[in-house]
């Protein structure tokens, strides 16, 4: 038997207020139209659900047993409609402190392996996506944010390295590096303009404050962006030198399912997030 979900609500609103009246003004429908929806149910049912009484309408043991039952059901679909208005958002590790705490938003670093965050962009595992995406799919929409250079940081009392790091330099120095992979190729290989020239990369974290503490305790040199090489540079007590090698620059970018492009909800949690990043439409 397929029930109208329009009649449940309907007979739930009755049940609460024992009157067709009340329950009309709740739902916004006339009262013939609240009568004309507990007969039809009734008809379906194959058995009375109120009877009058004064003038209350009383539900009989029938009406008093699926209550119950479609409460249960009726709670677990607003619980499953207000857990989907809190969106599962990977945020970019270099901006994770740019962005603001919110109920509707469940923050967390976005994974390094661009294939597996194209994964759960596609089957909705994820719901957006804030960072640098090297993926390209038709059922992914990415919308611009702003771009930034990278600069090179090593720290303040590098024994080789003082205030400037020529080309030759850059490939001679040891480096730490994000363990980003697309195609076989590192993240700066992506946006590297010259002709490619393997790094001297000693070590690979999984985290740019991983790679930003081993730069203050070795003598390796790392690539960071310039916004975020900046807000650190006295805490953490490195040097901020500009990239010596020409390449393209970082482009930020919100990511989601072209389901949601015209979803208000997730609409407002993405201009959130272009106003705390200073990009606003």
């Amino acid at each position: 038997m397929d029930f109208d979900l329009n009649l449940i609500k309907v007979f739930l609103e009755v049940y609460q207020y024992h009157s067709y009246t009340k329950a009309s003004e709740t739902i916004g429908i006339t009262q013939p139209a609240v009568s004309a929806s507990i007969k039809r149910m009734e008809q379906e049912i194959g058995e009375p659900l109120f009877y009058r009484e004064g003038r209350a309408m009383k539900p009989t043991a029938m009406a008093i047993r699926l209550a119950t039952r479609f409460r249960v059901g009726f709670d677990e679909i607003q619980n499953a409609l207000s857990e989907r208005f809190t969106y599962s958002v990977y945020v970019n590790e270099a901006l994770a402190l740019d962005l603001p705490v919110l109920p509707s938003m469940m923050i967390e670093h976005t994974p390094l392996d661009q294939e597996i965050l194209l994964h759960q962009l596609k089957s909705l595992s994820v719901d957006l996506a804030v960072g640098i995406f090297m993926v390209k799919d038709h059922s992914i929409v990415t919308e611009p944010l702003f771009s930034e250079s990278t600069v090179i940081v090593c720290r303040r009392d590098h024994p080789r390295i003082h205030g400037h790091i020529s080309r030759n330099q850059f490939y001679e120095e040891g480096h730490v590096a994000l363990a980003t992979q697309w195609k076989g190729m590192d993240g700066f290989e992506h946006i590297r303009l010259e002709s490619p020239k393997s790094r001297n990369i000693q070590c690979k974290t999984h985290s740019i404050s991983a790679m930003l503490l081993d730069v203050t305790i070795s003598d390796r040199v790392a690539i960071v962006p310039r916004h975020l090489a900046l807000n650190w540079q006295e805490r953490l007590n490195f040097q901020v030198l500009e990239n010596p090698i020409e390449h393209k620059p970082l482009e930020y970018c919100l990511a989601y399912h072209r389901r949601y492009q015209k979803t208000e909800n997730h609409i407002k949690v993405r201009e959130t997030i272009r106003a705390h990043l200073g990009c606003a439409d």
